[in-house]
């Protein structure tokens, strides 16, 4: 048997170990830029330039040309980015809406302020920017070495851009990692081009190459360019030498900056320092002992319409169920759904009011509520809707949470129902209640009964839910004294009974739930609000200034044909004014309540209510993670491209077995037949025909085609004629075969009948050719013999 040798394709440049090379340096540059972490959510760049680097890979070694490979490129490109930047969402959303409506969304929210000139909060411009750039510098730079042997053409883009992320990224110890790990690609990819163009023109005249021959070139390589790099680490360098070098190198940065100092700032994410930042409403509330107060500056809204006179905004961010132990929740299991602009839709209970339109602009950096005044009907944002589920075609919404969330100077939209109902419409409003009410009747296991018993005190003489709530709400402005912070309270001592009985003083957190508590004891549906109050009002810019200090907690009281209304029993609150209506008296003849607005006058310090920090958001948030197992999606991309990488490497070594790994592999049918004879089995005709064909060489196959050719055009195989009567046989048939016939049967001679270098690339071409012609053949005379008929 002869030494055989896989020579270079004629038409192609480069070899499997080109391919990883230069792979690994297209992946490695993307690395350079995470590392940058210039943008949440750089690590897809990595993954994309690994897939543009294989993507110019199989384009350079097609036959497809330059046109149609840059629309191949181009359709993968945009399938890849969306499949990577979809990762990047929550992975309970459908794909579609991923795409076409929330990415969709938040690059043309970040283009129109890029048009606008606003500042650019959100980093997606950025990332599809650079997507599109590195798409197409990874597959231009494989494509060109491939297919036009162009070592130059890969390597200088790709060390451009490894040299303009450094530059403005000065880390010196990690510049000069990446910059010798290029650096020793870089020299690999030269040298390994150099040796292939040699070998191509040894082969032109007739020098052929043994595998021997690139496992030791590579080895030798491999050594060289370690040493060129040790003795350039090594080389001192002169302090004049640096400023010769600085000198240049300000020269050659300074035409770069200014160039880029002439494009817009659209690679710049503005991290601008707020001068409030705010609470985060999450899953749960606790009582708390208060927080002082503080101007900063959470967000301004304006009213866009004419308003609803004497009507109070409360800017409400989240609703609250459960109780127990000083702690609120909200329902178990709340149901989920993604709300974009173009399909915004809550299906509420009840929808008396009229529209208005509020825009809203943030002053802190990451604001995860999306606040909003009534019921909110359309919002220019995408939001995650938590809501319980009425019935089909109802429902009652908990919260509404940002995402992506919301940064400084962000402006959003949002078109609420606001109703502001009268006193007799109260009540008279229905006291049957149904079903899905009875969450927001819970009360703790041990709730108390002296607080019970206050509430029956409180409102034994009223025979309806709002008199009995407005006079839970009188009874604590009068009786309860207002505080920001209140002293810890005593161990094992209840929160409520503590606050009415014995401090009888506290902030909105305690106001609120005393009296959603009370009128629970009392068969009343309420729940917990909490978000901000209205705020002070600009006449000037003609908008509310909403701060830190205005966080607040109030109770929602449910009517029937109504829905939920708002009561405020905080003393630093003003109290909500209703209408009285037509009628004068209820039913029942009792007296009205007098006009609150006479009652209280406002303190001059609104109310505040401590929430959860955003680092515990966080936690809380990477702790419940959606992906498959808990995973992150970064992490199961990270995971699938291991895995590739193994099973590359793997097929590498067992498909070339270099010299330095002594890798034995049977092929499958080899081994299948060996463990059949080894327990004495009997080994079928169909597996011993397939090992034959298995241990086959090169040149064995290439005749074993030209055999089949012959029978696909309809002549029979004469077992006793040489292969050399076999292929005059065949050149008659089809003249134009005579030379690749003439190369399958040198190479069969050469294999089986002597110990020269064979060229197994010339048999496999002089193979495939026979087949596509024979092929050819016989639909042109079957097409000639249906034109006749």
């Amino acid at each position: 048997m002869t030494q055989q040798v896989e020579n270079a394709p004629d038409k192609r440049w480069g070899d499997l170990w080109i391919a990883v090379i230069l792979v690994s340096t297209v992946t490695m540059v993307a690395l350079r830029l995470w590392t940058t972490e210039w943008a949440s959510d750089l690590y897809i760049l990595v993954f994309l330039s690994f897939f543009a680097a294989l993507t110019g890979l199989a384009l350079g070694y097609s036959k497809f040309s330059g046109f149609v490979s840059f629309l191949i490129s181009a359709v993968y490109g945009l399938f890849i980015s969306g499949w990577l930047f979809g990762l990047t969402v929550d992975t309970a959303m459908p794909w579609r809406e991923r795409i076409f409506y929330f990415l969709g969304w938040r690059l043309r929210y970040t283009t129109e302020q890029f048009l606008t000139g606003k500042p650019i909060t959100d980093p997606i411009l950025f990332l599809t920017l650079l997507a599109a750039l590195l798409w197409i510098l990874g597959t231009l730079c494989t494509y060109l070495i491939i297919r036009k042997g162009a070592a130059w053409s890969a390597i200088l883009p790709l060390g451009i851009t490894l040299l303009v992320i450094s530059h403005y990224d000065q880390d010196l110890a990690r510049n000069m990692q990446f910059l010798m790990t290029f650096i020793f690609f870089s020299l690999l990819i030269l040298g390994r081009m150099t040796f292939l163009h040699f070998q191509k023109q040894w082969h032109t005249e007739g020098i052929g190459t043994p595998t021997d021959t690139h496992s030791d070139l590579a080895k030798t390589l491999v050594i060289l360019v370690i040493i060129l790099l040790i003795i350039a680490w090594a080389v001192p360098v002169t302090t004049r030498q640096v400023s010769r070098y600085s000198s240049f190198w300000d020269n050659l940065s300074q035409t770069w900056d200014e160039f880029w100092d002439q494009i817009p700032d659209i690679f710049t994410i503005t991290r601008s320092t707020p001068t409030g930042t705010a609470g985060i409403f999450g899953d749960a509330l606790d009582l708390g002992s208060g927080t002082p107060a503080s101007e900063d500056i959470v967000f301004t809204v304006k009213l866009e319409t004419g308003g609803l006179s004497d009507y109070r905004n409360y800017w409400r961010a989240r609703s609250y169920a459960t109780y127990q132990d000083g702690d609120w929740t909200t329902l178990t299991i709340p149901e989920e759904n993604f709300l974009f602009p173009e399909n915004f839709e809550i299906d509420y209970t009840t929808d008396p009011g009229q529209i208005e339109r509020y825009t809203f602009t943030s002053d802190t950096s990451r604001m995860i509520n999306l606040y909003a005044a009534g019921q909110p009907v359309w919002t220019s944002r995408p939001v995650i809707k938590l809501s319980q589920r009425i019935s089909e075609t109802e429902e009652d919404p908990i919260a509404l949470i940002a995402d992506p969330a919301i940064n400084a100077e962000d402006t959003y939209q949002v078109d609420s129902r606001v109703y502001l109902p009268t006193i007799i419409e109260l009540r008279n409003a229905s006291q049957e209640y149904q079903e899905w009410l009875s969450p927001y009747l819970q009360l703790p296991e041990d709730f108390s009964e002296d607080v019970a018993q206050l509430a029956l005190d409180i409102t034994d003489i009223y025979n309806n839910p709002y008199d009995k709530a407005s006079a839970i709400t009188r009874y604590l402005r009068q009786n309860i004294e207002y505080s920001r912070t209140i002293p810890n309270r005593p161990n094992r001592a209840d929160p409520i009974e503590w606050f009415l009985f014995d401090i009888r003083t506290g902030f909105c957190n305690y106001y609120a739930t005393a009296q959603v508590l009370m009128l629970r004891s009392l068969g009343i549906p309420a729940r917990i609000g909490v978000g901000y109050a209205q705020g002070e009002y600009d006449s000037e810019t003609e908008s509310y200034i909403v701060r830190r200090l205005d966080s607040h907690a109030w109770p929602e009281v449910y009517f029937p044909g109504v829905g939920w209304v708002i009561f405020e029993p905080t003393t630093a609150q003003p109290t909500v004014s209703l209408p009285m209506g037509e009628e004068n008296l209820n039913e029942e003849g009792l007296p009205l309540l007098p006009d609150e607005k006479d009652i209280e006058d406002r303190l001059p310090e609104p109310g505040g209510i401590p929430t959860q920090s955003l680092d515990d958001l966080n936690a809380d948030q990477s702790e419940s993670g959606r992906s498959l197992f808990n995973l992150q999606p970064k992490h199961i991309v990270w995971i699938i491209l291991s895995i590739f990488t193994i099973g590359l490497l793997a097929w590498i070594f067992i498909r070339y077995r270099p010299s330095y790994i002594k890798l034995k592999i049977d092929p499958l049918p080899v081994v299948l037949e060996r463990s059949l004879l080894k327990h004495n089995v009997t080994v079928p005709e169909w597996l011993k025909r397939w090992r034959y064909r298995a241990l086959m060489s090169v040149p064995e196959r290439a005749y074993r085609q030209m055999g089949w050719s012959m029978r696909i055009m309809g002549q029979n195989l004469n077992p006793s004629e040489t292969a050399t009567e076999r292929a005059l046989r065949l050149t008659a048939i089809l003249p134009e075969l005579e030379q690749p016939a003439r190369d399958i049967i040198n190479e069969y001679h050469l294999d089986r009948f002597s110990h020269h270098i064979i060229n197994e690339e010339r048999a496999k071409q002089a193979a495939r050719k026979i087949r596509n012609l024979a092929i050819k053949a016989r639909f042109q005379r079957l097409f000639q013999f249906l034109r006749k008929a």
